[in-house]
């Protein structure tokens, strides 16, 4: 219209161009910038908070992250990482409620606990609580709880330490953790009942910290047959140095976490596969982004299916220790073997 009233009326607006390209620019101005609010105000801003750094958790993060991108959301993501402090879990925490975040995400139980403590008023996800209803941020895996929900890695200890004793008959286990890791004292306790039904001793010592594995490790060597790695991130974090004592001590460790144990070392692994918890977690927040309350979507959880079994077939043959066949040839069966992995 612009276009032919400037046609139809040449004379004039040449007369008042002084007028009208000013007032064009400024429409074509204020057109764009409002085109730009517009856009970012339709992003999602999403807070992730980490208790540590590891490959399992970078998978999870990583996994979130590309869940998103492939459901094509617009999110504006921010990462922090609590490098295995709970004072920083919960500094991160009123971060992001300050911040005002759409949906804020805590992988592993603490930085999952310090988000529902701190936001009320916002979406809360957790990814990989091993037990999310005894930690207090569900009632009962069907639904969650007002503003939380999420992923439950919860492991079938029973059967795999089962497992773990068919391989080798162990009967003294030696099992290091985090006492302040609400998530690993839980699971100690189940690993003590296990043991107690099994009639095997349970070694247990505690740590606070990734650089006290070393010590709590030689604590224990010679009161022990084997170590038990389950998912407490400071053990996870300082795992080199129990290989390093479990060698020295000629003593097998079996182990929860797949992806710390790739590197060798661990004689035998049932782990999930942590990228694909991170893309369910990201199903959750699409969900969340997409309408859905969260106290409607009940809590996700991992599957057999989704575990993945890993054996260092170099320390196998140190220790003299036999792995059956049917469990080399299951196609869900990796191996380390001359430091590669088949």
């Amino acid at each position: 219209a612009i276009l032919l009233d400037y046609k139809k009326n040449k004379g004039i607006y040449m007369d008042k161009k002084k007028f009208f390209l000013p007032l064009l620019l400024f429409i074509t101005l204020t057109f764009t910038v409002s085109c730009k609010q517009e856009s970012q105000q339709s992003k999602t801003s999403i807070g992730i908070s980490v208790i540590a750094t590891h490959p399992a958790l970078d998978s999870i993060t990583n996994g979130i992250i590309d869940e998103l991108k492939e459901q094509k959301l617009n999110v504006d993501t921010e990462i922090q990482n609590a490098n295995g402090d709970m004072y920083n879990a919960i500094t991160i925490a009123n971060k992001f409620a300050n911040d005002k975040k759409d949906i804020s995400v805590g992988i592993a139980t603490p930085t999952a606990i310090a988000l529902a403590n701190a936001i009320k008023d916002k979406p809360v996800v957790f990814s990989t609580v091993n037990n999310p209803i005894k930690v207090g941020l569900v009632d009962s895996l069907e639904k969650g709880k007002g503003n939380v929900t999420g992923l439950s890695d919860s492991i079938p200890i029973a059967e795999h330490l089962k497992i773990f004793h068919d391989i080798y008959p162990f009967k003294r286990l030696g099992l290091i953790y985090n006492g302040a890791e609400r998530n690993s004292v839980d699971m100690a306790e189940t690993v003590k009942s296990v043991c107690d039904s099994m009639n095997i001793e349970l070694v247990r010592v505690t740590i606070q910290n990734s650089i006290d594995v070393r010590q709590a490790a030689t604590s224990i060597a010679e009161k022990i047959d084997a170590f038990y790695v389950i998912t407490d991130n400071t053990l996870v974090t300082g795992l080199s140095a129990l290989i390093e004592v479990a060698q020295k001590s000629n003593l097998p460790i079996f182990s929860e976490d797949f992806l710390s144990a790739e590197k060798g070392g661990v004689l035998f692994t049932i782990g999930f596969d942590y990228y694909k918890a991170g893309r369910k977690t990201g199903q959750i927040v699409a969900e969340i982004i997409n309408g859905k309350k969260p106290e409607d979507i009940p809590v996700m959880t991992m599957s057999s299916d989704e575990s993945v079994i890993l054996i260092d077939n170099n320390v196998a043959k140190v220790l003299n220790i036999n792995i059956p066949d049917n469990i080399l040839k299951d196609k869900k069966t990796k191996i380390i073997e001359n430091e590669e992995q088949k």
